[in-house]
């Protein structure tokens, strides 16, 4: 039985094992980790680590759940404070990228690492929050369909170039990510995909 507690010391203890399974999932797999190894690390033993989540999926969902919510949160603010359409896809990319480069560790778990089970379900309902937050940019006279589907590519380009983006990072070594990467990465992705939504027009 996970315990409620709402004292500070509660909360501090919860997240340090979330920051803790974080990087242990992204270092070597949320298979390969195992709650006896996150316990240990994050220093406690691990009927303290059952207290608190009642199984390493249950720790996956949250730390995935938590990137979800602080992500859309910000898109949503950010998104809002502009008025053009291209200029909401703009800062979407660029709001998107830094979250990107500055919870490397929490991408790495969706992107880098397979997925089986229950944890298969976390990036597809990720992906679909990001479609369903893109759709209301797209072009008010294409039909619901035609303007889910070009949601989907634009949410496509931005995971594919955070995918890429991992990648090259993990071949260095994962080095500190180099100053302006997220405002280059956000840069290329927002040309690309407005380039691409201006010479689309609706079907017959």
């Amino acid at each position: 039985m996970v315990i409620q507690d709402d004292r500070p010391q509660h909360a501090e203890r919860r997240e340090q094992l979330l920051r803790v399974a974080t990087s242990m999932f992204a270092e070597r797999g949320f298979q390969s980790a195992t709650m006896d190894d996150i316990a240990k690390e994050a220093g406690f033993t691990k009927p303290i680590l059952y207290q608190y989540f009642e199984s390493k999926t249950d720790l996956y969902h949250e730390i995935v759940a938590q990137l979800a919510d602080s992500l859309l949160s910000s898109l949503k603010e950010a998104v809002g404070a502009v008025e053009s359409p291209r200029a909401k896809i703009e800062v979407a990319f660029r709001v998107y990228f830094e979250m990107v480069v500055s919870e490397t560790n929490t991408f790495r778990i969706l992107f880098i690492h397979s997925h089986e089970g229950d944890t298969a379900k976390e990036l597809r309902a990720l992906e679909l929050g990001l479609i369903s937050f893109v759709i209301p940019f797209m072009d008010a006279s294409f039909s619901d369909e035609h303007r889910r589907q070009l949601a989907g590519g634009v949410v496509g380009i931005a995971e594919g170039a955070a995918i890429v983006w991992l990648e090259q990072q993990e071949t260095k070594g994962w080095p500190t990510p180099a100053p302006g990467a997220a405002e280059r990465l956000a840069a290329r992705s927002a040309t690309l995909a407005w380039g691409g939504l201006r010479t689309v027009h609706e079907e017959d």
